[in-house]
């Protein structure tokens, strides 16, 4: 009897084995049916992400490389070169203030209460004295923020700086023409400010003078190429010595269309390829007697 209930017990363990095994079998032949499932699923979806991928549009949104070159192609289109600099007309948007004068002969005694100040160039102009009556605060190497430091100007015996002696005399006309000595400086913003605020205290002082914004000559092919005296950073000066006149509500004058060629200073013009010689003087001069608003 003993012997017949150990083997009734031998057969549960052996079943119970055996059903344990069966069960293990189960449960990894469902869990590779689910791997195969979800791994269908997942090729199913992708082969609609591909479809789907190919059927919308192009982006036109161009390569990285083709971007570089378009943004080089817009800026390069967007900076003013010198021909179109020196000739490019206002817009008809400015007001007359604003906007260079028609041609009209300036009457007589126009410059007898008439104030230029400038560089070496504008010495040039005063040597030629085409404008009678006209005074001259020009002093060589004269830049943007030496009008108010450099004591250049002497009067009743002392020396004074431009912006200082510019205030004890009523003008009725101010010529303002600086900007090739600052063109080897590393900031152009710095020569836009300083331009302005001269512009700004000059408005002040002569609240009731006409001011004139003269265009900056550009220079010989030569120069331009062997010196920092470029002709294009002399057009996008320009460029900014106009929109100061906009901003300012003052008259931009294109003196740097009138003696040149394309942008540049013909060879003839100068005999250093920077400051004019009498014949272009006299282009100069004839230009101003002509544009005076």
């Amino acid at each position: 009897m003993q012997h017949f209930n150990e083997k009734i017990l031998r057969q549960k363990k052996r079943r119970r084995k055996l059903f344990l095994w069966r069960a293990a079998i189960c449960l990894c032949i469902l869990s590779l049916l689910a791997a195969a499932v979800e791994g269908t699923t997942a090729v199913m979806k992708g082969m609609a992400s591909s479809q789907a991928a190919s059927s919308r549009p192009v982006s036109s949104v161009p390569p990285a490389s083709s971007r570089a070159s378009s943004q080089l192609a817009a800026s390069s289109s967007a900076a003013p070169s010198s021909s179109q600099a020196s000739s490019e007309p206002q817009s008809s948007s400015t007001s007359p203030s604003q906007a260079e004068p028609d041609p009209e002969p300036a009457p007589e005694g126009w410059f007898s209460n008439a104030l230029f100040i400038g560089d070496s160039r504008t010495e040039g102009l005063r040597n030629y004295d085409g404008l009678p009556g006209a005074t001259y605060y020009a002093v060589k190497g004269l830049m943007v923020n030496t009008v108010y430091t450099k004591d250049a100007i002497r009067e009743n015996g002392t020396k004074k700086t431009v912006m200082q002696a510019q205030k004890n005399h009523p003008f009725g006309k101010i010529y303002l023409m600086l900007g090739v000595n600052e063109l080897g400086w590393v900031s152009m913003k710095i020569f836009v400010s300083d331009y302005e605020k001269i512009v700004s205290d000059l408005k002040k002082d002569h609240p009731d003078a006409r001011i004139y914004l003269q265009g900056i000559f550009p220079v010989s092919a030569k120069k331009s190429a062997s010196t920092f005296y470029k002709n294009e950073k002399i057009a996008v000066y320009n460029q900014e010595i106009k929109k100061i006149a906009e901003r300012q509500k003052v008259t931009y004058l294109d003196t740097a269309g009138v003696v040149s060629t394309n942008g540049v200073l013909p060879d003839e013009a100068s005999n250093d390829g920077v400051h004019l010689n009498s014949e272009y003087c006299a282009k100069w001069c004839d230009y101003l007697k002509t544009h005076t608003e």
